[in-house]
């Protein structure tokens, strides 16, 4: 039997939870794109986001794939990339060196079963496939879709690509960033409908 937040419960929640928001959106922490989707889903009384990301492009070097502890961003663009940024912040590579452009992401917490199930509707008709409750104690569900790309670029400073080769993948992650980025304006479009 799941145990759901209670009135008094939510309430207190979704009060820290817009808190922590605010917070984070004064020390600019917060992606400026998101803002408006975020301060419209934060103003339904059923419904506070917990984490977001408005989809990003990242060059990252890691010691062994799958291990963040020793990783560092090369290069990170929430906006398109230029191939020459791109091939900047590789060049800086000594270790394992990946190319990764991520989705739009939200984490966002729901009042009941209810309201989880009418955000997943809304989140799927408007493209975002990916979507699903992350969190039964908390009622989370993520908001995201399928647009991503993830390949090496680099082992140990050695370029793994040809440039023409690079050229169509930062070609390819531009396309799919704005992709995402295009979804979440038709979601902020029918937020109103939760």
């Amino acid at each position: 039997m799941f145990q759901q937040l209670q009135r008094s419960d939510w309430n207190s929640y979704r009060k820290r939870k817009i808190e922590i928001y605010e917070r984070a959106r004064k020390n600019k922490e917060v992606d400026d794109d998101l803002i408006p989707i975020l301060d419209k889903i934060n103003n339904l009384e059923k419904y506070v986001t917990i984490s977001s990301c408005s989809g990003r492009i990242v060059v990252i070097e890691v010691e062994n794939f799958g291990k963040k502890e020793d990783s560092e961003f090369l290069g990170k663009w929430h906006q398109n990339v230029s191939f020459e940024e791109i091939f900047s912040a590789i060049l800086k590579a000594r270790r394992q060196t990946w190319l990764i452009q991520y989705p739009p992401i939200i984490h966002i917490a729901c009042k009941d079963f209810i309201c989880a199930k009418r955000l997943l509707e809304v989140s799927n008709n408007v493209g975002f496939r990916r979507s699903g409750i992350i969190s039964i104690e908390n009622l989370i569900v993520e908001v995201s879709s399928l647009e991503r790309l993830e390949l090496p670029v680099a082992i140990e400073g050695r370029i793994l690509m040809s440039e023409d080769y690079l050229r169509t993948v930062v070609e390819f992650a531009n396309k799919k960033l704005k992709k995402g980025k295009e979804k979440l304006k038709k979601f902020e479009e029918v937020i109103t409908f939760l």
